[in-house]
């Protein structure tokens, strides 16, 4: 047979190494034991949703469940919950820095839970405090469901590995990528040589679910309607007044807030770039208000950049640091620094197995890196001490994806990849190739129909390719008989989902942190306090505003008596007094789960653009792979019934 043999970074650096679809290192550029053969302990087919425990201290749980209230639908209210901050971290309050503590660490423990369930383990003995220990374990353990999902029908699992298998400590992997992004601004684009030892990483500072306005240079967070609710300029909170003249009207920036003037942050790796993307304006800033540093040389690239080239500019380095190799090189050397440890994992796949699926890891790394993470969560082996015994769990790996053109386009390039030397080898549409003299009636070719039952696939391995080399490497016919597990809302769930009717799971790893903040407000009584504050503020404002109208609709203006002048006075001072106390407390509540942003899946009063789209696309969605062991490989995941507001009407 006649084959070419190219080196799997040699076709890195062809055509690029930018991440596609969150991946770490890829190859395209793109927009509680068990036993193995059951599980027990999250509910079996149920899995809709966290369980409905009752309140302490309100009665209507339905409603409390669906309507948490945050801040108020009111403009003046939408940013209640972002605090004013100062241009410098260092000036920051020691309320501030303690609440960012706690955020730290309980989001170290989201990305951690081995390592949190130790502490955790820890904590409960010293306190004495076993039953609120394993509720918590129970609660961030559950798999919610968006869309009813009868395991039954799912003969293939699929896994992205970065963020998905393969979890990233933040404060040492994040803190990797800022670091070596900032050099590449330096040497690369002339940026100063001060960010070099100035910037700082906060790796607790971001969220996912937030946009870009690269043009303007300010951080987003909107409401599943696209409202926008709070915007950030570096790290100053842009006022009331300002935001809603620039966004609030639809025919200056439209209602999508896509294109190229925006940059959604789908995925966990876009939060270094984000929070680096700040510290760059803020000091752009102040250079443009500086007239000695205009003249400084040092500070001329600053002086002449854009925002909107800024942030490219950015993008940029982090592809080159990816290119390059000096990301994958440094959690090479030290695995365990970088990626959480998962115990759980092989005995995950290997039940998945067992239980007559196919499983396969569908990924954009390249083999190299893949090869590394892979050996240190199956086998915590490094170096020279790694095998390819990790391939053993995996039915069909597919690295280089170039994810989410992977789900659109069926003629792709496939690569075979040889798993012991990294070099790739020439194919016929993911065979072997005819060879010279050789018949072609031997030779099986792609274009007969997908899952036709002929599998011409000899490799384990490949690189590139296209959904439909991975469906009839595996045999299937049906997107529908396909689950992919993925933590990239674009890049993983919505393309194979629209496109190849793909069921999904979203990995949402700050779901931890979320679920343990919803159920302390909970048992504090917190959501009951804040729903009874909103009515009685709205219904103050309802009689206020029927008392005006009825005014204004009289013909014989007659003046009011001193009783009729004291009710409404009174009136008054009540609704601003109920406004104060909703605005204050709404305030808390949202700065317990994040002192900047708020909850992850709320903005304001209505589901956060995030969520609606996890809403939308992900069927299910849990905070991490190993929550699957919860559950009977039969599961049948069902969502709760949807609601419309005049279901929580009562007479």
């Amino acid at each position: 047979m006649m084959m070419r043999a190219i080196s799997s970074s040699a076709f890195e650096s062809a055509v690029g190494g930018r991440r596609a679809g969150g991946a770490l290192f890829s190859s395209s550029s793109s927009s509680s034991s068990t036993s193995s053969s059951f599980f027990f302990g999250g509910g079996g087919g149920g899995g809709g949703g966290i369980g409905r425990r009752r309140s302490k201290r309100c009665h209507d749980k339905t409603l409390e469940k669906r309507r948490l209230v945050t801040t108020s639908d009111d403009d003046d209210d939408c940013t209640v919950f972002s605090k004013s901050m100062s241009s410098s971290f260092t000036s920051s309050s020691k309320r501030k820095e303690a609440q960012r503590a706690t955020h730290m660490a309980k989001l170290r423990a989201s990305f951690s839970p081995h390592e949190a369930s130790h502490r955790q383990r820890e904590q409960e003995r010293d306190d004495d405090d076993d039953d609120d220990g394993k509720r918590n374990e129970l609660l961030t353990s559950k798999i919610f469901c968006n869309r009813s999902l009868p395991m039954k029908s799912i003969t293939s699992i699929g896994f992205d590995m970065d963020y998905t298998l393969a979890m990233y400590k933040p404060e040492t992997f994040e803190r990797l990528v800022y670091t070596k992004t900032v050099e590449k601004l330096v040497s690369h684009y002339g940026y100063p040589k001060e960010i070099l030892t100035s910037f700082t990483f906060d790796e607790t500072y971001m969220v996912r679910g937030l946009v870009i306005d690269k043009k303007r240079g300010n951080v987003l967070k909107m409401d599943r309607h696209n409202y926008v609710k709070v915007v950030v300029h570096g790290f100053k909170e842009v006022s009331a007044e300002e935001r809603l003249a620039t966004y609030c009207d639809s025919s200056k920036v439209g209602t999508t807030f896509t294109g190229n003037e925006y940059q959604a942050m789908d995925t966990l790796f876009a939060l270094a770039e984000a929070y680096l993307f700040c510290q760059l304006v803020e000091m752009k800033d102040t250079v443009t208000r500086d007239k000695k540093k205009q003249k400084n040389k040092e500070y001329e690239k600053l002086t002449n950049v854009s925002y909107h080239q800024m942030f490219d500019e950015i993008r940029n380095s982090v592809d080159l640091c990816h290119r390059d190799g000096s990301l994958k090189t440094e959690v090479a050397k030290d695995p365990a620094k970088y990626i959480v440890p998962d115990e759980s994992l092989k005995r995950l796949l290997t039940t998945l197995k067992m239980s007559g699926r196919s499983v396969f890891l569908l990924t954009n790394s390249l083999f190299d890196y893949t090869n590394v993470v892979m050996n240190f969560l199956i086998s915590d082996k490094t170096g020279d001490a790694k095998t390819l015994d990790w391939l053993d769990y995996f039915d069909t790996v597919f690295v280089g994806s170039m994810k989410p053109n992977f789900f659109t386009q069926d003629s792709s390039i496939i690569f075979e990849v040889d798993a012991k030397s990294y070099m790739l080898k020439n194919t016929d549409s993911g065979g072997p190739l005819t060879p010279i003299g050789g018949s072609d009636i031997d030779h099986v070719s792609l274009s007969s129909k997908i899952g036709d039952g002929t599998n011409m696939y000899t490799s384990k391995v490949y690189q590139g390719g296209s959904y439909v080399h991975l469906m009839d490497s595996l045999g299937i016919s049906r997107g529908s008989d396909v689950l992919y597990v993925g933590d990239h809302i674009f890049g993983d769930i919505l393309r194979s989902k629209k496109t190849l009717g793909w069921r999904t799971m979203l990995i949402v790893p700050e779901m931890d942190h979320e679920l343990e903040v919803l159920e302390e407000t909970r048992e504090e009584g917190v959501l009951c306090e804040l729903k009874q504050l909103r009515e009685r503020r709205d219904e103050l404002n309802y009689q206020l505003q029927k008392i005006e109208f009825e005014e204004k609709q009289k013909k014989e203006k007659k003046q009011k008596t001193a009783k009729e002048m004291k009710m409404i006075k009174q009136l008054e001072e009540d609704f601003q007094a109920a406004k104060l106390d909703h605005r204050k407390k709404t305030k808390e509540y949202h700065e317990r789960f994040h002192w900047v942003w708020g909850a992850l899946m709320k903005s304001g009063c209505q589901n956060s653009r995030f969520a609606h789209q996890v809403e939308r696309y992900a069927c299910v969605y849990t905070s991490k792979v190993s929550n699957i062991l919860q559950y009977s490989p039969e599961a049948n995941f069902r969502a709760f019934s949807d609601t419309m507001p005049h279901d929580d009407s009562s007479s």
